[in-house]
């Protein structure tokens, strides 16, 4: 990579702020207990910050009814944010797009 990607990279990092997380009110887990999946599941996923969204290639580990916990790396540091589940994709490798709920078979609760 020459300076100036290296720069423009950089220039777009600092201009964004931390990423838009849901609220504990808006995960509501007394009403939509979570489910975990170890490994996580291969995702693409849509994350908010106040002024962009990014569409990033993570982990699903936890989700609910409503929302996913994805793992992902953010200029080398990882994080975990939730997001609504309609911002996440399973990742596939042969193209087809499956619902999270498919990997996990019988689990109790799946994504929608």
């Amino acid at each position: 990579m020459d300076q100036d990607a290296a720069a423009r990279i950089a220039a777009r990092y600092a201009r964004r702020a931390e990423p838009i997380e849901l609220t504990p009110e808006e995960l509501d887990f007394e009403h939509h207990p979570a489910a975990t999946s170890v490994p996580g599941i291969p995702v693409w996923a849509w994350i908010r910050f106040p002024s962009s969204a990014e569409r990033v290639k993570g982990e699903a580990c936890t989700w609910n009814a409503k929302a996913v916990q994805v793992l992902w790396t953010d200029a080398g540091i990882r994080r975990a944010t939730w997001v609504w589940a309609s911002a996440v994709t399973r990742r596939t490798s042969g193209g087809r797009k499956t619902g999270l709920g498919e990997r996990t078979g019988g689990a109790e609760t799946e994504t929608p």
